[in-house]
């Protein structure tokens, strides 16, 4: 695939020497291209050193390149984030043109550069070839990734799927995933799937013996073995690395149901231009805002002190709220702020552009607000939860009570039962151990260690269903999260121990499921230096 600096192309040329190729075949035997002038120079430089010359690859663009068919892709496809990806529309038609079950549909428009990479070299590869790539994970449970996953459960016999928790790459905050698979042949025997997680940094030798061995009593290693018919395309893979047996037991119990089935859900209010409607109080005070044009906001839960939001709160941040037109505006602080932000030169997000004031940003006009500036309609029309569910879990999960109603940022996950009498009770159920361990199963892990839980994919968590209760387990409930946020250092247990209860777990399952948790917890939040982890 791509060649970059060659770090690949020389692992491989040695790797073929020692199978017995001479050194002219092996170095005939390999293909690819790179589109960097600058890289493949550096490449030709190496190649030379070595006395090496590798006649077909060469410095041209990959969506352009026609190759024989081989019997082995390799390689670190280039992660690109889809905002910053170069002539796409030239990219989505070549991958189209090299695939006849692919359509302009199947891409998803957020689709990064690697899967695209992938989709265009595959079809190069011989029946029975054996594909070996690393690739970054978010494919594994996004929606952009559905189009692989088919693609892979169609056309291959996937064998591992190795995931680390450490990031491999220090100029990237994904978790890097390894693929090895076979190109289905009519002689193809069936056979089980590995989903490997590392857990820390091993040594490739170690890790390469494990995985040719299926020896996996290292506690660092986190294994689980699936039939490709247990796979869903249109489901996340990435719950398979993490805690799999107690997942499904939990997600198989009658008490549990979809998020989906107990609650209406959507993402805080989302204003398109931060920089332009959320202020410090500092600058709301600096700004002389008139109090009626500002809302107390909540962004996220690590700038509260509590997981309760009480009527006295200070507010960290300010929402500019305001929906009257000019001519009503006029002689106010409010006006004054606006017309500043319509003349201002504001940047467009991951583009090398500007647009002259916040209403000429396409995504606000896109937005068929009254008036660029009119986040209060909105706010006002859809209300504000009582539960708020973050979209980003770090060492810790925290479920605020929105007590005081501020207005929630797009960081948080609104929850809405069917019944303002559950409020307390769904409080307790999502900030139970439990509810954690099902969020972070469902949310995907950046190499940083950070948990985010994609909206869509909320709705699919199985969480204990309050309507299954009965009216005095709901009381204990109730009971148990007003004393754990009244007291000095909230404490969860007594929560937990009456989930447990209730599911009737006993004091194995319990011990299995908390270990599990502190084991998803400990995902680390810093990476290893670089050479010190596989790969």
């Amino acid at each position: 695939m791509g060649i970059g600096e060659g770090a690949f192309v020389f692992a491989a040329y040695r790797r073929l020497a020692e199978l017995g190729a001479s050194p002219n075949d092996a170095q005939r035997q390999l293909y690819g291209t790179e589109i960097d002038t600058l890289a493949y120079e550096e490449f030709s430089r190496s190649a030379r050193d070595q006395n090496l010359e590798f006649p077909y690859l060469r410095n041209a663009d990959f969506f352009e390149a026609d190759f024989p068919l081989v019997d082995a892709v390799i390689g670190n496809p280039p992660y690109v984030r889809r905002t910053s990806i170069e002539d796409v529309f030239h990219i989505r038609q070549a991958v189209i043109d090299r695939n006849s079950e692919i359509t302009e549909k199947d891409l998803h428009r957020l689709t990064d550069l690697y899967v695209y990479f992938l989709l265009y070299a595959l079809p190069f590869l011989k029946p029975g070839g054996k594909l070996a790539v690393i690739t970054a994970d978010p494919w594994l449970n996004t929606g952009y990734g559905e189009r692989l996953r088919k693609y892979l459960l169609d056309n291959f016999e996937l064998e591992h799927l190795v995931n680390f928790d450490r990031r491999v790459f220090d100029n990237a905050q994904v978790r890097p995933l390894l693929i090895m698979a076979t190109r289905v042949t009519a002689s193809n025997a069936k056979k089980k799937i590995q989903f490997l997680r590392v857990k820390n940094g091993l040594p490739i030798s170690r890790l390469a013996n494990m995985i040719n061995t299926y020896d996996t009593a290292d506690p660092n290693l986190s294994t689980i073995h699936l039939e490709g018919k247990e796979l869903d395309p249109a489901n996340t893979w990435d719950i398979h690395f993490k805690a799999p047996e107690i997942y499904r037991r939990l997600a198989s119990h009658n008490f549990m149901a979809p998020i989906s089935a107990l609650a209406e859900t959507r993402v805080g209010i989302q204003t398109l231009a931060k920089d332009f409607f959320v202020l410090s109080p500092g600058q709301a005070a600096s700004a002389g805002f008139e109090p009626e044009f500002l809302a107390p906001l909540i962004q996220s839960p690590r700038y509260m002190s509590s997981p309760v939001v009480e009527y006295d709160a200070p507010p960290a941040s300010y929402l500019f709220y305001c929906s009257k037109s000019h001519n009503e505006l006029r002689g106010t602080n409010a006006l004054r702020y606006i017309q500043r932000g319509e003349l201002a030169e504001v940047p467009v997000r991951g583009k090398k552009i500007s647009v002259s004031g916040y209403q000429n940003k396409e995504r606000i006009k896109r937005s068929h607000r009254r008036v660029w500036y009119d986040l209060k309609s909105s706010v006002e029309r859809r209300g504000r939860a009582a539960i708020l569910v973050p979209r980003l879990i770090y060492r810790t999960l925290s479920v605020v009570w929105n007590r005081a109603g501020f207005v929630p940022g797009e960081l948080f996950i609104e929850f809405i039962p069917p019944e303002d009498g559950y409020i307390e009770t769904y409080l307790a159920i999502l900030t139970s151990s439990v509810a954690e361990i099902m969020l972070r199963a469902h949310a995907h892990v950046y190499g940083g260690g950070t948990y985010n839980m994609n909206p869509g994919k909320f709705r699919n968590v199985p969480l204990v269903n309050a309507d299954k209760l009965n009216k005095c387990q709901r009381e204990i409930l109730t009971q148990a999260y007003l004393e754990h946020v009244r007291a000095a250092r909230p404490d969860r247990s007594k929560i937990d121990e009456i989930i447990f209860e209730i599911l009737g777990f006993n004091a194995h399952a319990r011990t299995e499921i908390l270990e599990s948790l502190e084991d998803l917890q400990a995902i680390p939040i810093s990476c290893k230096k670089p050479g010190s982890a596989a790969p």
